[in-house]
Order: C-alpha cells, then sequence, then structure tokens
C-alpha cells in the first residue's frame, strides 16, 4: 500500500511538471543569423509568458549576451567549481526576470576538473534558491560549442537560420555534424530575418526535403522572426524588442514561439532538474567538438 501511494505521488508530480526544466539548446552554423538576439528575446517572451527563464551562455567575449546587454560582470560557472562561489554570486539578474549564467570557461574547462569541483558543482546546482522552469542554452557557434554533444530527454535542439543561402547550407552542415556524431535526430527550425512567412516557409521547406532525403531525421518549424527595424533598435537601447516595441511585428512572433513552446508536449522523463542538467554536462563534455 505505502508503495502504491509513493507511485502515485510521483506520477501526479511528473504530471503537474514540478522540478521539470525544459531545456532548449539554440545554435547556429556561424555568426550573423541574430541567434543571441534570438535568446534573449524568446527568454523575454517566455518570461512574460510566466516561465522563470535561466540563460546559460557558451558565448565568449564581445559576442556574449552580457556585452549585447550592457552588462559588466566577470564571473563565470568556473568561478564555482574552482573559487568556490554559490550559484546566486555568479548568476547575472537580467531584464524582466531573467537569470543569466556565463559559462564560456566553465564549458571549456568542465572536462579538465577534479572529482571535488565535479561535486562541488551539482552541490551548488542542487542547492539553488532560484525555480528555473526554462534554460535556453545559447552557444558558441559551431562545432566550437562543448554543449551540442548533450543528450537529455527533456533536450530541444533548435537551429537558427536566416533566408540567406549560406546560411541554409551551413546550417544544414551543423544539422548533419551533429546527426553523424552525437547521433541527433530531431530538430526545430527558426527561420530569423525573414521578410514574409512564405519565405519562411521556403526555407524550412527545402531543409526539410534535403533531410529527408539524404538523413534519417526530422525537422519541425518552430516559428520565423521578420526582418524587423525594431530589433535593431531595442539591441542599441540594450533591451528587448518586447518591452521596448511591444507592438513590433518582431514582439509579435516572439510572443507566438514563446507561446508555442509552453504548450510543447512534456518529454517521456519529466524530471529533469537543474542539478541532473549539470551532471550531463560533466559527462557530456568529454565528447569535445575537437573530435568532430
Amino acid at each position: 500500500m505505502g508503495q502504491f501511494v509513493i507511485d502515485q505521488a510521483e506520477g501526479l508530480r511528473r504530471l503537474l511538471g514540478r522540478d521539470f526544466v525544459r531545456i532548449l539548446t539554440l545554435t547556429s552554423s556561424g555568426k550573423g543569423v541574430g541567434k543571441t538576439t534570438t535568446v534573449f528575446n524568446l527568454a523575454t517572451a517566455l518570461s512574460g509568458a510566466g516561465k522563470n527563464v535561466m540563460i546559460l551562455d557558451e558565448n565568449p567575449g564581445k559576442g556574449n549576451l552580457t556585452s549585447l546587454l550592457g552588462i559588466r560582470k566577470s564571473h563565470d560557472l568556473l568561478d564555482v567549481a574552482r573559487c568556490g562561489m554559490s550559484f546566486e554570486e555568479v548568476m547575472i539578474p537580467g531584464p524582466d526576470g531573467i537569470a543569466i549564467l556565463q559559462a564560456a570557461q566553465g564549458m571549456q574547462a568542465l572536462a579538465g576538473l577534479d572529482e571535488l569541483s565535479q561535486e562541488r558543482l551539482v552541490a551548488c546546482m542542487s542547492n539553488i534558491a532560484r525555480p528555473v522552469d526554462v534554460v535556453l542554452v545559447d552557444t558558441a557557434a559551431g562545432s566550437a560549442s562543448h554543449l551540442l554533444s548533450l543528450s537529455l530527454p527533456a533536450q530541444e535542439i533548435v537551429v537558427v537560420v536566416s533566408a540567406e543561402g549560406d546560411s541554409i547550407t551551413d546550417a544544414y552542415a551543423l544539422i548533419k555534424t551533429m546527426n553523424r556524431h552525437y547521433g541527433k535526430r530531431h530538430f526545430r527550425i527558426l527561420v530569423n530575418k525573414v521578410r514574409s512567412d512564405e519565405e519562411a516557409r521556403a526555407v524550412f521547406d527545402s531543409m526539410s526535403k534535403v533531410a529527408r532525403r539524404f538523413l534519417a531525421i526530422s525537422l519541425d518549424f518552430m516559428g520565423q522572426v521578420p526582418l524587423d527595424e525594431s530589433l535593431r533598435q531595442a539591441s542599441r537601447l540594450k533591451g528587448s524588442v518586447i518591452g521596448a516595441f511591444p507592438l513590433s511585428a518582431a514582439s509579435s512572433s516572439f510572443r507566438q514561439i514563446a507561446d508555442s513552446v509552453v504548450r510543447w508536449p512534456c518529454p517521456q522523463h519529466t524530471d529533469m532538474s537543474l542539478s541532473e542538467f549539470l551532471q550531463h554536462l560533466l559527462r557530456s563534455d568529454r565528447l569535445s567538438p575537437a573530435s568532430i
């Protein structure tokens, strides 16, 4: 009887999604497609939809999110492992309640951490006070990323692509790499900087047709973001397009994408916690991009 009650409680916890963290890893084949801007504005839209959002930023230097937002803070995930800092100390409070965790140095060093440092990382993540519903991972571009080897039940791989020919070709090559080296078989495609819905669909249909023909993978259309001057202006203001220009076409697109993400069905395993996510990071970092 006691075991039955425990099983019921576990089933209810999964049904209600408690402690479940949805992980979206956004990647691109190179610079210029607007991936980091997309990550931030999607995070803002998800926050507006009532989700607690954390951004794990793998980008180094001037290409990272804190630089985009004009935030000066040097702490990194590595400071938790090697300097004994807490996640609260290294976490950067961003706009709209979004938490930002810089991880460029930490991701490069994970494979070389000793056992004590790894245990400290996991313990600190387990004790983090802030609840998190969604983790958006902003990877370093292309195969420079240390995060593409992740294989998590709760993880969604989102490839950000623009309508330019080179971007489409390069994005397909990246998908092919992730499929061959990491066994990824499902990807979501977000088409950025398009002039119309028809152009976005044409980009996706072209990629999907080639993927079906040459790879045993599936692609899902996640949505599109228009080529909107409001995005440029919001970036100059160091803020989100939703905050600065809530009635713009880009703002509407990000809200639609966020609403879609919120309605996605839960994966089969709905008990992925932040500490378990980090343990997967520690294990998967053994699969270095250098091996590609």
